[in-house]
């Protein structure tokens, strides 16, 4: 079935606070089969109970029954072994985007009263995947603004490396994901390499451009990697396309098992 999470006309009306928790569920219920690592469980009791809450406080707010009535089929979700687990978020994801197109201004006027309160209880409750960012290309402002795109954005815990460095071994083993700037150094493909010894999974992204220049090596690399089985992003990437991608690829690599 078509990923109903990543289908922009059906995203656009709902609030990007609403979208980061559905990530979390949808790729936990599509890659979900008899178990999961007791972190995983975690994140995706603490997204359902995140997001119970936010449309019950929304329900109440905008004195919407709708709301309330889609916060409870959402509490209803917690059974991460119901079988119809995917169907059913996917079946609240599409009634919630009709909803928030037709009461756009209701919906708007909310968030922006509640916005800091939603933020930061997301921020408290939600468990949340620890990603390690990995400046292989000494880049140290491209490192930065992909590091707070990911933490004031995306909301995951952040920590920043170089490749190598005295530090990279150790935070390699303390987060769950690595991300990683540039597929234009050579040693791109060791770095890769080493993911399988941490056992982590990760994602790289490709500079398609340099000095208003196609940046080949970088596409190169990163089409090799693809072929390798190695996850690259190409394109200009926005809040949605980098939390979705790396949910998708964390999920995947620790459920199917």
């Amino acid at each position: 079935m078509y990923e109903e999470i990543r289908r922009p006309k059906l995203l656009k009306p709902i609030p990007l606070i609403i979208i980061r928790s559905l990530s979390s569920l949808y790729y936990f219920a599509k890659y979900s089969q008899n178990s999961a690592p007791d972190k995983i469980q975690r994140i995706f009791s603490s997204n359902i109970e995140f997001l119970y809450n936010l449309l019950d406080i929304l329900g109440g707010k905008s004195k919407q029954k709708q709301l309330s009535e889609l916060a409870q089929r959402t509490h209803r979700l917690v059974d991460e072994k119901d079988p119809n687990l995917l169907e059913n978020l996917e079946k609240i994801t599409i009634d919630l985007s009709q909803y928030c197109d037709n009461y756009q201004s209701i919906i708007q006027q909310s968030m922006k009263v509640l916005r800091e309160q939603i933020v930061n209880m997301y921020k408290q409750k939600v468990t949340k995947i620890q990603v390690v960012v990995v400046d292989n290309n000494n880049d140290l402002a491209r490192t930065e603004k992909i590091a707070n795109m990911l933490q004031n954005f995306c909301y995951y815990q952040v920590e920043k490396t170089t490749y190598p460095s005295s530090d990279y071994s150790g935070k390699m083993v303390n987060n769950d994901f690595t991300f990683i700037t540039s597929t234009h150094p050579p040693q791109i493909h060791e770095l890769v390499k080493s993911l399988k010894t941490y056992k982590k999974p990760g994602l790289a992204i490709a500079h398609i451009e340099k000095e208003g220049k196609a940046d080949e090596q970088a596409i190169r690399h990163g089409a090799q990697l693809q072929r390798g089985g190695f996850p690259v992003l190409f394109k200009v990437f926005t809040p949605i396309r980098l939390f979705t991608s790396i949910d998708k690829i964390y999920m995947k690599y620790n459920l199917e098992i």
